[in-house]
């Protein structure tokens, strides 16, 4: 977070801009509601002219005082460098080209953790049952990579960037009977929408879209396979994951590709595979573990929006 030296006006509202790697969402905001006023999305492509587009935003409400950034990528002293596109966001360079209050910069599965405190039983699909056990969270979600946060007693928000590291890739390829190869190289290679567009490209030789993949579903027996084999794969790196930080509050699973997904699972295998190979003792941690999907879209506006309130209102109390 970065702030100028002016007093928070309660009056003042919030902008905010979630920039993923296919597309930058937007909104605005009132101090203390819960509601996202004219969300909108765009193409990457905008960030061309990404000062243009912040510009106008506060040329057309002078109402907006503060920022709130989340962006695909890590975050170093209030900085990021986004991993699947060159760009990089800083707080201190926004404060200056722009008249505004404050600037807060989070990574887009920091963000996401802040959301989850939002969302009910009624936003979301169960895929396992478990019974919590203590206050640590996982969520996380495959998309353009994958993306992933501890969220601790609903307010501490660790984000990782385990979908860039080599932990469990080279097992999972040996259990997948996937053949070791470039394109296959960190776990995002495989456990993402890039990794279901890999998973097709090995078992066809053709390259296609993610998308593409799961609407030819029915129809393309090469799309069925492959995507059935990402559901075998996703449990048993989402196993590995559970052991390591024992989330007993639950796993939530965020983002568009796997609400698409969501129609293919089915929970009993799901189930097998998260439990797969496990010595009794870990599988009764487990089994206590829930899993669900949020079916809430534009999670990380949601997010910022939290996180911002949160903070406004420590300030103010």
């Amino acid at each position: 977070m970065v702030t100028n030296p002016k007093i928070l006006p309660a009056v003042a509202k919030i902008l905010l801009v979630d920039i993923g790697g296919t597309n930058v969402r937007t909104c605005s905001a009132n101090i203390n509601s819960s509601i996202l006023i004219n969300p909108q999305k765009e193409n990457t492509s905008c960030l061309k002219s990404f000062d243009d587009l912040i510009a106008n935003f506060l040329l057309q409400d002078p109402l907006i005082d503060h920022i709130v950034f989340s962006v695909a990528g890590p975050k170093m002293n209030d900085t990021i460098r986004m991993t699947n596109r060159d760009f990089t966001l800083n707080a201190k360079d926004i404060l200056e080209k722009f008249n505004v209050s404050s600037c807060h910069i989070l990574n887009d599965w920091e963000s996401i953790g802040y959301s989850l405190s939002l969302f009910d039983e009624g936003d979301m699909t169960l895929i396992a049952p478990g019974k919590d056990f203590n206050k640590t969270a996982l969520i996380l979600g495959p998309g353009t990579g994958l993306g992933a946060a501890l969220v601790v007693d609903n307010h501490t928000v660790l984000p990782t960037e385990i979908g860039n590291s080599t932990f469990s890739i080279d097992s999972m390829m040996m259990k997948s009977g996937l053949k070791a190869s470039k394109d296959f190289h960190v776990l995002e290679d495989l456990i993402s929408g890039r990794g279901i567009s890999n998973i097709y490209k090995e078992f066809s030789g053709l390259i296609k879209s993610p998308e593409d993949i799961v609407s030819t579903y029915e129809s393309d027996t090469l799309a069925q396979k492959s995507i059935d084999q990402f559901l075998i794969c996703l449990p048993q790196v989402l196993s590995e994951l559970a052991l390591i930080y024992m989330p007993g509050n639950g796993i939530y699973f965020a983002g568009g590709l796997m609400r698409s997904l969501m129609q293919f699972i089915d929970a009993t295998t799901f189930r097998e595979n998260f439990l797969l190979n496990r010595k009794p003792m870990h599988s009764e941690i487990l089994e206590n573990i829930s899993i669900f999907l949020i079916e809430r879209e534009m999670t990380c506006l949601h997010g910022n929006l939290s996180y911002f309130n949160q903070m406004f209102l420590k300030k103010t109390s």
